[in-house]
């Protein structure tokens, strides 16, 4: 009975603070992991296009995409924690940080849905009907992208009400903002390589 009375679930304080603390490292390190698989797919790609590499890379975008629900699923208890780091000065910015952040995270869970379908459509009917199918699922790039932007502007105002708190050091905060910065050049920009989403993952 003391070891469960000692125990982190038995403490929801301390439950909460491991719980949040493990999301906060995993979020982004399922996010690198799935660079390392990932390979060129894009959800605006045409269907043939996409077909090739679907094709190709099939069990890599289905690993992908498995890695990255991980990364969306932890995503949400990592905003409530910063969040709850926030108790008054800055709490306004950081409580509507983590609600862009829980919001982006059903973005995030979505592509990586897109991900594990477009993995098994390869192989199952005749290439023009399959590129075709796959061209229509570009339909979904206007509904999950905003999600997606959430996720960035998510972080910039918690990081922006952490700073106003002055509840972490300034340099933590100040990496987020930097970094998110270069994502947003590298994702609306003509960048193609992935070692530079690969550093801001690992940045995060």
């Amino acid at each position: 009975m003391p070891v469960l009375s000692n125990s982190v679930l038995s403490d929801p304080i301390r439950f909460r603070k491991t719980a949040a603390g493990l999301a906060l490292i995993g979020a982004p390190a399922a996010g690198f992991v799935s660079c390392l698989t990932d390979s060129t797919e894009s959800l605006g790609d045409k269907g043939a296009s996409l077909y090739p590499v679907v094709t190709a890379h099939s069990g890599a975008i289905w690993t992908t995409g498995l890695i990255f629900m991980v990364s969306a699923i932890l995503t949400v208890p990592a905003a409530l924690g910063l969040a709850h780091l926030v108790p008054r000065r800055g709490a306004a910015l950081a409580q509507l940080g983590a609600t862009f952040m829980i919001i982006g995270a059903f973005g995030h869970m979505g592509l990586a849905t897109w991900q594990l379908m477009i993995s098994r459509a390869a192989g199952t009917g005749a290439p023009a009907a399959i590129s075709t199918y796959l061209g229509r699922t570009a339909a979904l790039n206007p509904v999950l992208l905003p999600l997606l932007v959430l996720i960035d502007v998510g972080l910039v105002l918690l990081a922006a009400g952490l700073l106003q708190a002055r509840a972490v050091p300034r340099w933590a905060p100040w990496s987020v903002i930097v970094i998110i910065a270069a994502d947003f050049v590298i994702q609306f920009t003509s960048v193609t390589a992935a070692w530079p989403v690969m550093a801001v993952w690992g940045v995060l």
